[in-house]
């Protein structure tokens, strides 16, 4: 019996392996505009009803230091130069994978769905703001195809789905820095 465990917990955790058509990774030309953008200003996230979109965009923004400082809006003591709203949408169309997993992952289900992360800044001082969105169409594929399919770079798992979001944002984040820099200018 212990002999035959492993191969139990397999095939029952199998059928969840899962993979999703996810954002384009960067190319090395965004990853070097990233890396060379720096703004003198510091932007605090606003609140969300679900805290991952919010606690994702301030780590993804922190780690590339695009900004003086990045944190969630409530962290600062005196207001932040740009306050940034998040907000993760989309339209699933995941079915519940009945067969897959009566199946033990040999039949797939797959799902199409619409996802996306939009980031509004706003300049307290001037009420000026600046929307970036991220549209993605996406296929999902429960069961052992979607565990084979996570070999090629357009497939991942959720949680890495998430990270190239985020990274699209950034690196849009520093395509439009000179208007970005422009938003908290008071014109007299």
């Amino acid at each position: 019996m212990r002999r035959r465990l492993p191969l139990l917990v397999l095939l029952v955790f199998l059928p969840a392996c899962s993979a999703v058509t996810a954002p384009p990774s960067l190319t090395a030309a965004e990853r070097a505009r990233l890396a060379a953008a720096r703004l003198e200003l510091t932007l605090g996230v606003g609140q969300h009803r679900a805290s991952w979109p919010r606690e994702d965009l301030v780590a993804a923004l922190a780690q590339r230091r695009l900004f003086l400082r990045v944190d969630r809006l409530e962290a600062f003591g005196e207001p932040p130069d740009l306050v940034a709203t998040v907000q993760a949408f989309g339209n699933p169309d995941h079915t519940l994978p009945v067969v897959t997993f009566l199946t033990l992952g040999i039949v797939p289900t797959v799902a199409k769905g619409h996802d996306g992360v939009r980031v509004t800044l706003a300049a307290p001082a001037t009420r000026r703001t600046l929307e970036i969105v991220i549209d993605q169409k996406d296929l999902t594929i429960t069961g052992w195809g979607g565990a084979v399919l996570l070999g090629s770079e357009e497939w991942v798992r959720a949680g890495v789905y998430n990270g190239r979001m985020f990274d699209r944002i950034a690196s849009e984040l520093a395509a439009r820095a000179e208007a970005i820099e422009t938003l908290p200018i008071v014109l007299r």
